[in-house]
């Protein structure tokens, strides 16, 4: 087909300078969108309130606002900002998603590991109690800080 014309065939590289320092797009889904073990700061007290849900953290934090709303001290977040009068923000402010997980039976460990955690660094709203000592407390947070260190 080019023999007749003054054309020739030429490649071209896919691995440019360009193609390999300019940033990838990201695919991932929003924390908001996923499940897990979460916490959500007070704005007033900058203490936070751990929690797990299998459902998206969207959905949970809609719940915890409307028992704010209602007046209605179902959780210990709610129950927080209700006794003392403090004040509450916006999803993007406030929660936090602090592992992801996608197998129910393993939420509650985590969970209790976080609020532990968050308890023994005196970060945990007084109105949230770790339950009594979690022999998986030491063992799941020594995994997870060797293993993931986010």
């Amino acid at each position: 087909m080019f023999k007749n014309t003054n054309m020739g065939t030429a490649f071209r590289t896919t691995t440019t300078l360009h193609q390999c320092i300019r940033p990838k797009k990201q695919t991932t889904i929003t924390d908001h969108k996923r499940s897990g073990v979460y916490k959500i700061t007070c704005n007033t007290c900058c203490k936070a309130y751990v929690g797990q849900t299998s459902r998206n953290l969207k959905s949970r934090y809609q719940e915890h606002a409307r028992y704010i709303k209602n007046n209605d001290p179902r959780s210990a977040y709610a129950l927080d900002i209700l006794n003392n009068r403090h004040e509450y923000g916006n999803i993007n402010d406030t929660m936090t998603l602090l592992k992801p997980i996608n197998k129910p039976h393993l939420l509650i460990p985590f969970e209790q590991m976080y609020i532990q955690t968050l308890y023994h660094n005196n970060e945990l709203i007084p109105e949230q109690q770790p339950n009594e000592h979690n022999p998986l407390f030491e063992l799941l947070q020594h995994k997870h800080l060797t293993s993931h260190p986010t």
